[in-house]
This record gives C-alpha cells, sequence and structure tokens, in this order.
C-alpha cells in the first residue's frame, strides 16, 4: 500500500513540474517579443524588425529595453530552497553576431536578485559586438556581473539551462540533451535570496543580430522537498480514503 501511495506523489511531482507551460500564463517583460508561440511544450521566441532599438517608439527606444521576453510566476508551487528552474534552448548555427538568448531568473528576499543563463555570438561582456567578441555560455549573478564559460559549445544543438536555489546558493548547470553531456556546472551565493520568483525567457534585440527566432522546449519548475513531501502525504491520504 505504501508504495503505491508513494507512487501518486511521485507522478504528481512530475505532472506539475512537466505540464508547467500549460499552466502557467505569461506576461511581458520589459517590452514584448514580435513572436511568442506556446504549442505544447514547445516555444518559439521571435525578434523582428518594428523592435530593433531605431523602430521602436518613445520612450521604449533606449538600450534598456533591447531585452524583450516574457516571464512566468511559478508560484503555484513552492520555489523555496531545494526548487530549481529548467528548459532546453536550441542554439542555431544560422544566427548573427550580436544574438543574446537564455533564461533569466529572479530570486528575492526583499532585494531582488537575477541569476541568468544566456547564450550569447559575438558579444562583449560590455556589449561590443563583431565576430572577435565572445561567443559561447555565459551567467550572470547581481552584484558580480558577466561570466563567461570557457566550454565548447556546438551549434544545431540542444542545452538544458538549469538554475537551482539552496539555503545558501544559486546552482548553474548546462547540459548537451544529445549526450546528457553537462558542459558546465556551477554555484554561487543566493544573496540572501529565499525563493525563485520569476523565469523569464530574454532575447535581446538591438538590431545588429538582425531578425532571429529562438526555440526553447520541455519548461519545467521542480518544487523543493518540502512540497514533495506534503505531495506524499496527500497520496496517501487518497490511497486510506480509497480503503
Amino acid at each position: 500500500m505504501r508504495t503505491q501511495s508513494m507512487l501518486v506523489a511521485v507522478l504528481t511531482t512530475a505532472t506539475l513540474a512537466s505540464s508547467a507551460m500549460a499552466s502557467q500564463s505569461w506576461t511581458v517583460d520589459r517590452y514584448a517579443p514580435q513572436v511568442f508561440d506556446v504549442v505544447g511544450n514547445n516555444i518559439t521566441l521571435g525578434l523582428r524588425s518594428s523592435g530593433f532599438e531605431a523602430n521602436r517608439p518613445a520612450p521604449f527606444n533606449t538600450s534598456f529595453y533591447n531585452y524583450q521576453g516574457m516571464k512566468t510566476t511559478p508560484d503555484w508551487l513552492d520555489t523555496s530552497a531545494g526548487s530549481y528552474v529548467t528548459i532546453e534552448m536550441y542554439v542555431d548555427s544560422s544566427w548573427n553576431d550580436g544574438v543574446r538568448a537564455g533564461m533569466w531568473t529572479t530570486m528575492s528576499n526583499g532585494n531582488l536578485t537575477y541569476p541568468i543563463i544566456e547564450y550569447t555570438k559575438g558579444t562583449s561582456t560590455g556589449g561590443a559586438v563583431g565576430s572577435t567578441e565572445f561567443t559561447g555560455f555565459r551567467w550572470w549573478q547581481s552584484g558580480q556581473g558577466w561570466t563567461e564559460i570557457s566550454a565548447a559549445v556546438a551549434t544545431d544543438q540542444w542545452y538544458r539551462l538549469t538554475i537551482g536555489l539552496t539555503s545558501s546558493l544559486v546552482t548553474f548547470d548546462i547540459t548537451e540533451v544529445a549526450g546528457s553531456t553537462s558542459i558546465f556546472s556551477s554555484t554561487v551565493g543566493n544573496l540572501g535570496a529565499h525563493k525563485i520568483d520569476n523565469v523569464i525567457l530574454n532575447a535581446h534585440n538591438q538590431g545588429i543580430a538582425g531578425e532571429y527566432d529562438v526555440q526553447y522546449r520541455n519548461f519545467a519548475v521542480v518544487p523543493a522537498p518540502g512540497a514533495i513531501a506534503l505531495l506524499g502525504l496527500a497520496g496517501l491520504s487518497v490511497r486510506r480514503r480509497r480503503n
């Protein structure tokens, strides 16, 4: 009986995590991307010329609004210490210099912190664009800025981006999906954050990179262990009522 009850909890947890895209609403972060389509487990975020910095109306024609994306608030799950968020993103060989695309999070405990994983092509941490500038993944933490990752990144591949929260740390992981190979894993202090507030899918639309699409899939929010324990109790309760 206990095994069956715990199975209910595990299946319920998996369902909650895997149905994140269907269950959550998405709202604009900074400036709306010109394309944002959610079909099943797949998301397309597209940037077009109408969103270029030179083409946006005032007061949106400043560099702050070059990042254009959509965010979701997973407040239907316990996203305190022990939780994490993950999504797969396709690194496209057709992208031009100036492309920036990734997953942002916001975490809070009075003061916001912004852990980010981003892929960039031909872009320095200072914003310079060109073929001699950095291409690859990089990560961000508030108070620290961008840190470039030296791992080689093959194009036309899916990568799983994961950001997690512990009682004292933010965790980062990037895994090449085809080979199930982690190409980067690291931690940094969480600056006192106690929960993951928002997940943001963002890309950069200054105009230098031209028009481009970013493909995402399999977004999931995995709750803190305490939430899973509560699901276990719920499963046990369901089983007892049936008996």
